[in-house]
């Protein structure tokens, strides 16, 4: 592993030979893989193009960065600016292998281009995750070995959504809703206990060496309980808006373009309220804490997947699916 991330130090330092030239640069394409970008164009996806691509690039986020997270845990690595002479142009409080960056971008940009079946839309797709990775070798988040695997773990969890995903569908669809609801509390749960197990698997390695003091965070479960929340909303939210909010995401671009304004306030009211306030009631490293992440990343695909289209029924922005 060493030898590994010494070529990815030298690799890294002739990289940054050109900062701050692409500072900017790499800094945008990192912003495409992060979660905020994905609050962004998932919404759109589902309210305004087709609300199945929609749903299944949500899913596929969210499996996918369970198992990005609790590889990082698995296999807790450092980051080259923790232990090289590099420069660090971004700041990462988690361990350093997979690059989820990477891992999440292939996933979910490979299944929309997979949708999509156009070559040009492939090519840039291919080219953004491309650049994607380039940026967090170049701001000293990742070595290249980290980047690899993100993408080859990222192909695998494609492969299989690709695969399996139109037989789980069909069959949970034939499934009651309460059955389709008590599932995706379920599966909530598989994933806090993933991430327990994970943590567990650690234990007895301590991190050791000049790079602990980068680490103190890295070890933390609360993502585990951001996936898990939003896991249950999603679910719980698309199964209650087939019974009671069925919408067509067909129309006029002037009500998609509005439907998707107005759903995005909404989204951004619930995660950054809810972030303010639930700070107030309990640190996020505790119990309670974890219990309020929960609910807040339920809460915001709740609104994404069912409180948001029925707000756009009542207000005649979208037509109802019969």
């Amino acid at each position: 592993m060493e030898a590994l991330q010494q070529f990815g130090i030298t690799l890294i330092q002739s990289m940054q030979t050109m900062s701050p030239a692409l500072d900017g640069l790499m800094n945008f394409f990192t912003f495409l893989g992060q979660i905020e970008f994905y609050l962004i164009i998932i919404p759109f996806l589902y309210w305004a193009v087709d609300k199945r691509v929609g749903i299944r690039a949500l899913l596929i986020l969210i499996f996918i960065d369970v198992v990005g997270v609790a590889s990082k845990l698995l296999f807790h690595q450092p980051r080259p600016y923790w232990v090289g002479n590099v420069k660090q142009l971004a700041e990462e409080a988690s361990y350093g292998i997979p690059s989820t960056h990477a891992s999440d971008s292939l996933a979910v940009g490979g299944f929309i281009a997979s949708k999509v079946k156009k070559t040009w839309f492939w090519v840039v797709t291919i080219f953004v995750l491309f650049f994607i990775g380039y940026s967090r070798l170049y701001l000293g988040a990742h070595f290249p070995h980290d980047v690899l695997f993100g993408w080859l773990i990222g192909a695998i969890v494609l492969a299989a959504f690709l695969k399996w995903a139109d037989q789980v569908s069909s069959w949970a669809e034939s499934k009651t809703l309460s059955t389709q609801i008590g599932m995706g509390f379920a599966l909530s749960i598989v994933v806090i206990l993933v991430g327990l197990l994970s943590y567990a698997s650690i234990l007895g390695t301590p991190d050791t060496g000049p790079w602990v003091s980068y680490a103190a965070e890295a070890r933390s479960i609360s993502h585990f309980f951001t996936l898990a929340g939003a896991l249950f909303g999603a679910i719980a939210g698309y199964s209650l808006m087939r019974r009671h909010a069925r919408f067509q995401t067909s129309g006029d671009w002037v009500k998609r373009g509005l439907r998707y304004l107005l759903g995005m306030i909404g989204l951004m009211v619930i995660y950054l309220g809810l972030d303010l306030a639930f700070a107030l009631l309990a640190p996020d490293q505790t119990v309670p804490g974890y219990a309020l992440r929960y609910i807040r990343y339920g809460s915001v695909t709740l609104w994404v997947t069912l409180v948001a289209p029925w707000v756009f029924l009542k207000l005649r922005l979208v037509q109802a699916e019969l």
